[in-house]
């Protein structure tokens, strides 16, 4: 069987996945991308040696429009390579870009099953009315499973569909298990308390772009509330709001208490996940969010806004988290407040945060979903 996935770009959080999928497929898996990168993606390209699947890039023109975070691919030689490859079934990434569109057509021209493979959910959604939506529900209804990252996702597939779709749930993952297994060996090297003794005895932790979308700014507030100085905030990320950040730092009096990290590869990260105690994602708007999953995966207590997709999935409000209103910065104050006060039994739960995590959200999981939905269209 050949199946051809149509994404936007290959992130090095996806190769993982696609490398299960091709491992248990019964078949050969190719992924196409509209380009090699995007603004504010400052990971390196992920090493063709690594992966199990061919992996191609299509020419094309590319935009952006950085205050809606939408970028536009206009590839040419979609049709071509379809017909090259010959597809037994086509996943395609969403319904924003030509690409899919064009897979769409080929599949119905050419009577190729069609897996959609769907993140967003109700409350990540920008546009829920008016002609952009009718065209949503247009490609919806044209395809032929949907596989829903999430159980918000799902449900909000099925809402744009109106009908009866069947809907694959996969879980949305990251390489759980690297996570898990780096952070586990750094935070048994010798060097690690000395280092982690460092920092203030409750350390916060944010990790992603530095843009007005992921509100970071709720967490200072936050911790100019509380005014104490056993709390520290490091920030590991860059974006055009970075500069506003250390403003707002200076301005509240906490700017001893917040680092400023930058941005970091993949493979840094375990170091950040080693020395925290608590993750926090305060976006206003996320479809997913994965640092939720590598943040449980490294054992850590996390506090998600309730705007997070993968808050409903992965959280269990008061074992491994606590969900917030994302304006509401009293009531992050408490939460962090309430977190101090349980450090200790936190840090005990650990090793169980992140057993659960790995089992219920691993790559293997997703894998198993991803190969569902494609048997399931092949089977329509």
């Amino acid at each position: 069987m050949q199946v051809v996935v149509l994404t936007n770009i290959l992130s090095p959080y996806r190769v993982p996945l696609f490398n299960a999928v091709a491992e248990q497929l019964e078949g050969e898996l190719t992924v196409v991308c509209a380009a090699h990168s995007e603004p504010l993606r400052f990971w390196r390209s992920p090493g063709e040696k690594a992966m199990l699947f061919h992996y191609r890039v299509l020419p094309g023109l590319h935009c952006s429009w950085m205050k809606r975070e939408w970028h536009l691919h206009v590839n040419r030689g979609v049709w071509k390579l379809l017909r090259q490859l010959r597809p037994d079934v086509l996943v395609l990434g969403g319904y924003d870009q030509p690409m899919y569109w064009q897979g769409l057509w080929y599949g119905q021209r050419h009577h190729v099953p069609t897996v959609l493979w769907y993140e967003s959910w109700e409350g990540s959604a920008l546009v829920r009315r008016g002609t952009i939506f009718a065209l949503k529900r247009f490609f919806v209804r044209r395809v032929t499973v949907g596989l829903a990252l999430g159980s918000r996702a799902a449900s909000w597939l099925r809402q744009i569909h109106g009908g009866e779709l069947p809907v694959v749930v996969a879980p949305n993952t990251v390489d759980m298990d690297f996570f898990r297994q780096a952070v586990q060996r750094i935070r048994q090297k010798k060097e690690f308390a000395e280092r982690r003794a460092a920092y203030p005895p409750l350390l916060l932790l944010y990790v992603g772009s530095l843009i007005e979308r992921k509100n970071v700014s709720v967490v200072l507030q936050a911790l100019r509330l509380l005014q104490d100085r056993q709390i520290g905030f490091l920030v590991v990320g860059a974006g055009p709001e970075e500069h506003t950040l250390r403003r707002l730092c200076q301005e509240y009096g906490v700017q001893e208490q917040v680092l400023f990290e930058g941005f970091r590869q993949q493979e840094e990260l375990p170091w950040y996940y080693a020395l925290a105690d608590v993750l926090v994602l305060p976006s206003l708007r996320e479809v997913w969010g994965l640092v939720v999953n590598e943040g449980l995966a490294s054992g850590l207590y996390v506090l998600s806004s309730a705007a997070v997709g993968a808050a409903y999935d992965l959280i269990q409000p008061g074992w491994n988290g606590e969900l917030f209103d994302p304006v509401d910065a009293a009531l992050l104050a408490r939460l962090i407040r309430k977190v101090k006060q349980q450090q200790e039994e936190l840090r005990q739960r650990r090793e169980a945060i992140s057993q659960h995590a790995c089992y219920q959200f691993g790559i293997g999981q997703a894998a198993r979903g991803f190969v569902q939905a494609i048997r399931r269209a092949r089977a329509c």
